[in-house]
């Protein structure tokens, strides 16, 4: 695929922001008020980002919506094991080490399969450790997959009716800065993910998952240091705050306000991450969390600061991990130079 310019990448925040601001919120107020689900609600909003946001799908009608398919059907696979894994610590910590590190397999190795696997790796592995990193018994799995079921089912359907075609040629056969590595990149990623479960837990975090989401942009920024990514990412959950923080000041106690704001909130978030950039997506989302808990939870209006907590212990990890991988060829280089070449 071309990569796109500015005025594409406006058009593509666009079309993703309008599809999220509409189906989300009505997914979303299906599964807490009609149904009564706050479980259920909650996978329905992530499963609605993951198949509405966070794939680069390909062009073709038909392609894109086997690549969603494929993203509901294995996702689902994935909440039920994550699930499984969550009320055992260690089998948790374990699987989510073995999820980053399976992640960054290459794709090559997968050549069936490798245009639908290439898109979806993101939103699969985020599947999986949203369903892990909470301890969560088994017999409250079914309306967790009914969130994310649900969510895909209605995807096919915005995937299908709201898409607006921009470029020739599809994501997948994009070129890349070369495969990854499973020496480098996979044993970071598995390493990453299985610390940040095993710290969340430890400390008792109330929503673990945003440790998780701390973790992985910093892990994925393969042009830039892990301590550059890290100071954008907590900028830009600083900022996401303080919008949120304005809001509430606002709005107050006000409920309907809240739900009024939701569809603003999901656009912003949805088209800041896909068409401005890395620190702007992640106040967005952050100002869209903060939003979305005054809904679910109307007396844990701190949620915000809750956020910048677990995204700057989760941020923390991804940087030291990734800092102690570029120190090992740093060792070997400098021992290298010391002792002289042959």
């Amino acid at each position: 695929m071309q990569l796109l310019n500015t005025h594409e990448r406006k058009l593509a925040g666009i079309a993703r922001g309008v599809r999220a601001a509409i189906v989300l919120p009505l997914l979303f107020a299906l599964s807490l008020v009609v149904i009564g689900k706050p479980g259920m609600a909650g996978f329905t909003v992530f499963g609605t980002f993951a198949h509405l946001v966070m794939v680069d799908y390909s062009t073709s009608k038909a392609a894109r919506l086997a690549e969603s398919g494929t993203l509901t059907v294995l996702g689902a696979v994935l909440v039920t094991l994550g699930t499984g894994a969550s009320t055992n610590l260690w089998l948790a910590v374990a699987s989510a080490a073995g999820a980053g590190c399976l992640s960054q397999f290459p794709t090559e190795w997968l050549a069936p399969v490798r245009a639908k696997v290439s898109v979806l790796r993101s939103a699969l592995l985020m599947t999986f450790m949203l369903a892990v990193a909470v301890p969560t018994p088994l017999h409250s799995l079914p309306p967790l997959l009914g969130g994310w079921l649900l969510a895909g089912l209605v995807a096919q359907v915005a995937l299908r009716w709201l898409w607006l075609p921009i470029w020739s040629g599809d994501l997948a056969d994009s070129p890349n800065d070369g495969p990854p590595t499973l020496s480098g990149n996979a044993v970071s990623s598995g390493a990453s993910m299985g610390l940040a479960v095993l710290v969340a837990r430890l400390l008792s975090l109330d929503h673990a998952f945003w440790v998780v989401l701390g973790v992985a942009p910093v892990l994925a920024a393969s042009r830039r240091s892990p301590a550059y990514t890290f100071g954008r990412q907590q900028a830009g959950t600083l900022l996401g705050f303080l919008s949120g923080l304005i809001l509430v000041a606002g709005v107050g106690a006000h409920q309907w306000w809240y739900w009024i704001a939701l569809p603003f909130t999901v656009f912003i978030a949805a088209y800041l991450s896909s068409a401005v950039g890395f620190m702007a997506g992640q106040a967005g989302f952050t100002a869209f969390a903060v939003v979305l808990f005054c809904i679910l939870t109307p007396l844990q209006r701190h949620v915000g600061i809750v956020r910048i907590e677990d995204i700057a212990i989760g941020g923390a990890i991804s940087l030291l991990v990734g800092s102690l991988q570029q120190l090992g060829p740093s060792l070997k280089r400098r021992a290298w130079r010391r002792s002289g070449p042959g």
